[in-house]
């Protein structure tokens, strides 16, 4: 139990002293449009594939569009988001639906992540710039545990319990930078 808590401790203490680097540059050397394929995939493999753009372009000092289209480059397919800066130092942004949904973005070591609960089910959505590429994924699940294991005491040690969730359905892009055309 000792060995468990330390390790988070020290996961959380290593996560505070390097969010301030992660946030230098960001998000302006992610602006521009983005496209690719998303591949949504279950355990019995991929399911659906279909272009994907993602527009990031400045509009104020602390926000950004955050400009996500599936499928055709049309209104109906387009989700108008925008990404704002809430404490750059600490690696923390939000996602406005401007519909009175925020979602509480944290980029660590260079990866933007945000993870929050829909309709009883559990996302977790990453965004990562690569080697010139941004890697788009969402990971989705029930939030109701598949199964509990611990909670019990174990040569004297308190093991406390531990709930895993089934991993259902993956989201992937891997995004390329258009080119602007000047």
């Amino acid at each position: 139990m000792r060995n468990f808590l330390l390790s988070i401790c020290l996961l959380i203490g290593t996560t505070a002293l390097f969010s301030q680097q992660d946030s230098l540059g960001f998000p302006g050397n992610w602006e521009g449009e983005w496209t690719g394929d998303l591949v949504i995939s279950t355990s019995a493999g991929e399911v659906q594939r279909l272009p994907m753009i993602l527009r990031i372009l400045p509009q104020e000092d602390s926000r950004y569009t955050f400009t996500i289209v599936y499928g055709e480059d049309t209104p109906e397919n387009t989700r108008p988001y925008f990404l704002e800066t809430i404490d750059a130092e600490k690696g923390h942004y939000v996602t406005d639906e401007e519909n009175s949904i925020l979602l509480d973005d944290y980029l660590i070591n260079g990866k933007l992540y945000s993870r929050f609960e829909v309709m009883g089910n559990l996302l977790l959505s990453t965004l990562e710039e690569r080697g010139g590429q941004l890697i788009y994924e969402i990971i989705s699940g029930p939030l109701a545990p598949t199964r509990t294991t611990g909670d019990t005491i174990i040569e004297g040690e308190e093991v406390p319990p531990v709930n895993s969730y089934y991993v259902k359905v993956q989201q992937r892009a891997v995004l390329v930078r258009k080119e602007s055309g000047k």
